[in-house]
């Protein structure tokens, strides 16, 4: 099953003139995925699907250590994007110098939306929701400051009210840094004060991302889980899973795939809720990989050759039991790579994998499920 397998030559020639310069409309990769670029400079893309199949978006535009936060939405059947908005109440307070950058949102109570960033020059980690009537988003606040950070927040939310942020934090060595939670249980008016959430040995890779997410159905519905890279005895960079089911007040913790390395490699992780329970999406060793948290099933990684670093993964998982992994194939870490893209879990084999066009610098691919099965890929 390679991965490098070219789209045919007309085919390719026809996205690639569709995706560069100005976005244009959605475009069919498959039968079952749609590829939609993000307004004219928009990088880092997070997307959430709602319960009325409104897919939401916040991505990063502007200077890469103070640029700004944009929304935009696409209702069903739409081949466009709503006009952005600004996220960020205080402009050029957003850090996007790559991947492990940009905003992270999740959708709580009455689809709510709760969006969190960093910024440096005097580090903080801002928070924002949207506003009551739902036409924008209210004044950014800080949550805490940090020592040694390098990587952004992420944000979980249940529809009973309660928010969840994590991050890491701490001064070299990264065996000594550790995942910190705020949690709110009013939708994001008020926060208790940080606590730890992540085992003190393992420590926390202080270039690596996290994501955080609360299971929406299936066996881990209403549980909130974290991936991070952990950073033990600083050489035992294991990509971890943290798992609460009472609401943050205590956490277990499993290792998903160890991987020792005396450096940091800048990675990126995802995570998907479906009825199979959670989904969760790393790198080791220049490899994507991923993994159904509540099946006996090894993790899963695309075949064929390694040709350049495969990064960045993002996922999507329907109700057909089918999960589409897509990442970026590149050097360096704020390479945005070549698109590759595979669908697991189809009745379909000869078609279920392909390239799409080049990722911007220093950014990523997001997916998201739409209510019909779909999947949709922004970039």
């Amino acid at each position: 099953m390679p991965i490098k397998r070219p789209l045919a030559a007309a085919a390719f020639m026809l996205l690639a003139a569709s995706c560069s310069g100005s976005p244009g409309g959605l475009i069919a990769l498959h039968d079952q995925i749609s590829l939609l670029r993000l307004p004219e400079g928009g990088r880092l893309p997070q997307a959430v699907t709602d319960e009325q199949g409104i897919v939401h978006v916040v991505y990063f535009e502007g200077a890469p250590r103070a640029g700004d936060l944009r929304y935009v939405k696409r209702t069903p059947g739409a081949s466009s994007w709503s006009e952005p908005q600004h996220v960020n109440s205080q402009r050029g307070t957003v850090v996007g110098m790559g991947p492990i950058d940009g905003g992270q949102i999740a959708l709580g109570r009455e689809g709510r939306m709760h969006v969190v960033w960093f910024k440096l020059n005097r580090t903080e980690f801002l928070y924002t929701r949207t506003n009551d009537a739902g036409t924008g988003f209210e004044p950014q606040f800080a949550l805490a400051g940090g020592e040694g950070v390098e990587a952004g927040p992420s944000v979980a939310a249940d529809p009973s009210g309660n928010v969840y942020i994590f991050w890491h934090t701490g001064e070299p060595p990264d065996a000594d840094r550790s995942v910190v939670m705020v949690a709110s249980h009013d939708e994001g008016r008020t926060f208790l004060a940080p606590e730890p959430a992540g085992p003190a040995a393992e420590g926390a890779c202080d270039c690596c991302g996290l994501r955080a997410l609360v299971g929406a159905s299936g066996p881990s519905k209403g549980e909130l889980y974290v991936s991070y890279r952990s950073a033990g005895d600083n050489i035992r960079r294991s990509q971890r899973l943290l798992i609460s089911d009472d609401g943050g007040r205590t956490f277990g913790h499993r290792e998903l795939d160890p991987w020792e390395i005396n450096a940091c490699p800048i990675s990126t992780t995802s995570i998907a809720s479906g009825s199979d329970g959670i989904t969760v999406a790393w790198e080791t060793e220049g490899q994507v990989f991923f993994q159904k948290i509540d099946a006996a099933d090894p993790p899963s990684s695309p075949a064929g050759d390694t040709l350049a670093r495969r990064k960045n993964p993002a996922l999507g998982v329907n109700d057909r039991h089918e999960t589409l992994l897509v990442w970026g194939d590149g050097p360096g870490w704020q390479s945005g790579g070549t698109l590759h893209w595979q669908l697991f879990g189809s009745r379909k084999t000869a078609d279920d994998r392909g390239t799409g066009p080049e990722i911007p610098e220093g950014s990523l691919a997001a997916v998201v499920t739409e209510p019909d099965g779909r999947f949709l890929v922004i970039y």
